[in-house]
């Protein structure tokens, strides 16, 4: 087993699904992406385009898987449940309106990093099974070898992207940057003592400014 000193990683949202569209919390039901969506996907796609991995990982919901292979790289994906969204349990495919007088969901809106969902994830159990995935992504042979000019590819949900990039200290806070589906992030990071530090943060594709 080695470690590894550095990394780019390639962070990517899944496109868009109709729960998207409706607004509706989507944690770990099983649903893939909307049809009439998927055009918004070609930017990325493009972007994509000839381009090397040094390797691919995907949540294990048909949402990622679906983006993966519309994107053109689909081929020997590595699925890992640890990359799911978090957990909504009972409001699962609720929305903002359906829930709002529940004082409850008032309450984990208030302190959502101290109080679950009801029969959902907890915050420490969300982040658990996320640092689990990247201490063996850091402690794998494999990676401790890579060629920084071919990035790692990680297809997952919004809450995970804004969880590592806040990890890696690439954002100040968890609801520092809106996380859009399809949208991805390249970001360099390397070993900072105990702690890992982001060198360089580029949207994908890189946006245009406003004139």
């Amino acid at each position: 087993m080695g470690t590894c000193n550095g990394m780019d990683l390639l962070l990517i949202r899944h496109g868009i699904t109709e729960w998207n569209l409706q607004k509706r919390y989507l944690g770990h039901t099983d649903i893939g992406l909307a049809e009439g969506e998927l055009s918004k996907l070609d930017p990325l796609k493009l972007a994509l385009r000839n381009q090397s991995y040094h390797a691919v990982f995907t949540s294990d919901l048909k949402r990622c898987k679906e983006t993966a292979h519309y994107l053109g790289i689909g081929t020997h994906l590595k699925e890992d449940a640890r990359l799911r969204e978090m957990n909504f349990g009972e409001w699962e495919g609720k929305t903002y309106g359906e829930l709002k007088s529940k004082p409850e969901y008032q309450r984990w809106l208030r302190d959502w990093e101290q109080h679950a969902t009801p029969n959902g994830e907890s915050w420490s159990e969300f982040t658990s099974r996320l640092d689990s995935f990247l201490e063996d992504l850091i402690q794998c042979g494999e990676i401790a070898k890579i060629n920084t000019n071919q990035p790692i590819v990680v297809i997952t949900h919004g809450g995970v992207v804004r969880y590592f990039l806040w990890k890696f200290k690439a954002v100040h806070s968890f609801w520092d940057l809106p996380i859009k589906p399809g949208q991805a992030f390249r970001l360099s990071v390397s070993r900072e003592g105990e702690g890992w530090l982001c060198n360089s943060l580029l949207a994908v594709p890189m946006q245009e400014k406003e004139k």
